[in-house]
């Protein structure tokens, strides 16, 4: 018999102090049993799987103190919502690692008998560490913060944007993919000119930009790649995931998640921040009170500022107004606004979340004597107050600013105080809040961080465990079993008694992407009765249910574009196939839509053939449809190269000339089924390197195969064998080797039940 031995170490409440590991009291009659599994037959789908196991523990004095009485809600002490770290020994060995959660206590005659406990492992606690957190509250991800400037919309299109966060470099850790948000883009090599506003989103160019056709910085968002998520999450939790592994992978180089979070053009305006423009003050017309007598303060509108000045002795009372009001066409826009004192930043006032007309005040100082508060805020060489307004889309205003000045001269004993009042509003002309900050919690979409690593779970089939260094292994399940040892345990095996059964109770397993709304993919469906990106693996079982595994993220089909062009004399009007690949986000009604968060490969589209040029224009799209006013100094550009979306990894043309469409498909594909590379327009024949021919057919086909057997075999497993046997190990019993699809162990006894799956092409040597 082992001994058992359970350690925790409690968390104190209200604080991240821990204590040291503290071994607890057993029940002596209980045999503890742990059940493992990591890929499940019976439920492939699973993800976060390992271990978990409720049991009870006595009520003794020094259990009663390790969970500091929390039956008793009147003591401060052990917090049951926050798990506890804990481990297992087997006769002082270490054996495994996890959490623990308080479950309840049972309670007889008022007085504690049993407390019931849950070990889980370590992976299926990270569900209980990341809780209900979303995406956006990864803070390490405005690193990636960026300015929304024509500029930076053209290098994230064509170069992609680096970064430098704590003196590492990410490359392209921002770009802004070929993917319109609301009106699809076209491509005609002919009629670039012409005067119909819709040709506004025609892309192409011939020797010459034009500054009114092409992709506007305003029909595109940005995209931040998996791997900084997945960095991200590491920082936010302090998790450390183990390198060289399947984050670390080139098939996830270029893989992006489209920050696609509201319907229509990003909202990223930014902030105004008032000053002398604002105020319509020129020369020194609005330079001094109304009273120029004073000589306690005055205005300094040239330079935007409002100082104050050091008296010997006043008593001095100032009210600041603010008074936003939209310009026509933006009285629903939302904004905030506050009055600022530019020294350090500090907001006297504020107003959030507003519409229309609104206006702020803060009031300094007071009449009666020395304000302390009043006193703090005056500065030698004076005070700068600013107006300061935010919004999160492009917001046109005019702002006024009243500032009423009192101030009192005590000076003379038993004189009469000398009284200086004035009164400042000022006017402004038009003012806006445009190519501002572009946040990436602001606009990356609404999606559980738990979720989003399911999902990559669930699309490249991956398993997860804590190694001996604490650190978080991510694996291909192929990978993960290729890297077991084989270990041979007939001699523990009862083998006159054991139980074969059938390996899975489903005939099809349906791999899927949520049901899109955006057009090409909806009359993919309607033309296929099926998803664009699907699968169904059908066996040859001729009874069983359906099992369907669906990722969360959506799935876009993606176009190459047609070329309208006209030629000879007279002119006639042909088509042909351009380079350009683009995707759009509308639905068949051609509105705007916003489905699940989006992820792709942006692939930098570098064939060096002219009709795969895009024209750029340096300058907005007018709201109204119509065509841009090209002012003087704007610029367009022609781009030659540009991050195109795909679901491949590659376009799969070749790299060298002719440059023509490969044979071999690209490396990489996030389609769960062999579709056509819609770039190439090449048909691999079910050989395209999609998900499930790189991640689920070895085990799929095996579990499906008609010589595997589910096998149920029972052993009492000595305690060297306990130690070192994992769940990617391969077992041999007799002449078979077997993976293992479950186990359940009494730890005390070693008495094992096992569920195996035989590998039928295995050869003992």
């Amino acid at each position: 018999m082992q001994q058992v031995i359970l350690y925790i170490q409690p968390q104190l409440r209200n604080t991240t102090t821990t204590q040291d590991f503290v071994r607890v009291d057993l029940m002596e009659e209980d045999l503890i049993s742990l059940t493992q599994v990591i890929q499940d037959v019976q439920d492939i789908d699973k993800v976060f799987t390992d271990y978990s196991k409720t049991f009870n523990l006595p009520a003794s004095k020094l259990n009663n103190k390790i969970f500091k009485y929390w039956y008793n809600p009147d003591v401060d002490g052990f917090d049951n919502q926050i798990m506890a770290n804990a481990k297992i020994e087997l006769n002082h060995f270490d054996f495994k690692t996890g959490k623990i959660q308080l479950e309840e206590v049972v309670m007889k005659n008022g007085v504690p008998s049993l407390y019931k406990i849950t070990f889980f492992g370590n992976t299926i606690s990270l569900k209980e560490l990341f809780k209900d957190d979303n995406l956006d509250d990864l803070t390490w991800l405005d690193n990636f913060n960026h300015n929304a400037t024509y500029t930076n919309i053209k290098d994230g299109l064509s170069t992609g944007l680096d970064f430098t966060v704590d003196s590492v470099t990410y490359t392209d850790a921002i770009i802004y993919p070929l993917i319109a948000h609301s009106n699809p883009f076209t491509y005609s090599s002919t009629n670039y000119g012409h005067p119909d506003p819709s040709t506004q989103y025609n892309l192409a160019v011939t020797g010459a930009a034009i500054a009114n056709r092409g992709v506007f910085p305003e029909d595109l968002k940005p995209a931040i790649p998996i791997k900084n998520i997945i960095k991200a999450i590491e920082q936010q939790y302090n998790l450390t995931i183990k390198t060289g592994e399947f984050f670390d992978s080139v098939s996830m180089d270029g893989l992006y998640m489209w920050l696609n979070r509201n319907v229509g053009k990003m909202a990223s305006a930014g902030t105004w921040t008032g000053d002398s423009d604002a105020y319509g003050c020129t020369g020194t017309t609005c330079s001094t009170l109304t009273d120029s007598t004073s000589v306690f303060g005055y205005f300094d509108l040239t330079s935007g500022v409002y100082l104050y000045k050091v008296a010997p002795s006043f008593y001095d009372v100032t009210t600041i107004k603010l008074q936003i009001t939209p310009a026509s066409g933006f009285e629903n826009v939302e904004y905030s606004f506050d009055i600022i004192r530019v020294v350090n930043n500090e907001s006297f006032t504020s107003s959030i979340n507003q519409t229309g007309t609104q206006e702020i005040s803060v009031q300094l100082g007071g009449v009666g004597g020395y304000n302390i508060e009043h006193i703090h805020f005056y500065q030698p060489n004076g005070t700068q107050f600013v107006g300061r307004v935010n919004s999160s889309e492009a917001f046109s205003f005019q702002a006024k600013f009243t500032i009423d000045r009192t101030v009192i001269d005590d000076l003379e004993f038993g004189a009469s105080p000398k009284v200086f009042n004035g009164i400042f509003t000022s006017t402004s002309s038009s003012l806006s809040v445009s190519g501002g900050l572009v946040t990436i919690t602001n606009q990356i979409p609404k999606m559980k961080v738990f979720d989003f690593l399911k999902g990559l779970f669930k699309m490249f089939n991956l398993t997860t465990f804590l190694d001996f260094n604490n650190q978080l292994v991510v694996k291909t399940l192929d990978n993960y079993y290729a890297g077991g040892q084989t270990q041979d345990i007939t001699q523990y095996v009862k083998t006159d008694e054991n139980t074969v059964g059938k390996t899975i109770k489903f005939k099809n397993i349906n791999f899927q992407y949520p049901e899109a709304k955006t057009i090409l993919a909806e009359e993919f469906r309607n033309n296929n009765n099926t998803r664009f990106g699907s699968l169904q693996y059908e066996s040859e079982i001729s009874e069983g249910s359906d099992y369907t595994i669906e990722s969360p993220f959506s799935h876009m089909m993606f176009e190459r574009l047609t070329d309208i062009y006209e030629s000879g004399s007279p002119s006639v009007l042909k088509t042909r196939t351009s380079f350009v690949q683009a995707g759009v986000s509308i639905n068949t009604d051609l509105k705007s839509v916003v489905e699940k968060p989006l992820i792709f490969y942006g692939v930098p589209n570098d064939i060096p053939l002219n009709s795969r040029r895009i024209n750029f224009a340096f300058n907005e799209r007018p709201a109204d449809g119509s065509l841009p006013v090209i002012s003087a100094g704007d610029t367009a550009y022609i781009l030659y190269t540009y991050f195109t979306p795909s679901n491949s990894s590659t376009l799969g043309f070749t790299t060298s000339a002719p440059y023509i469409p490969s044979t071999t498909p690209p490396p990489y594909n996030i389609n769960f089924g062999s579709e056509i590379n819609s770039y190439t327009l090449t048909d691999y024949g079910g050989n395209n390197n999609s998900l499930f021919q790189l991640y689920y057919q070895n085990y799929i086909t095996r579990v499906f195969n008609k010589r595997t057997r589910l096998f149920k075999f029972s052993a009492v497993l000595p305690l060297k064998v306990l130690l070192t046997l994992t769940l990617d190990d391969l077992i041999v019993i007799g002449t078979r080797a077997y993976t293992i699809n479950k186990m359940s162990t009494k730890l005390q006894s070693g008495e094992t039940s096992f569920e195996l799956l035989n590998e039928p092409t295995w050869k003992q040597y």
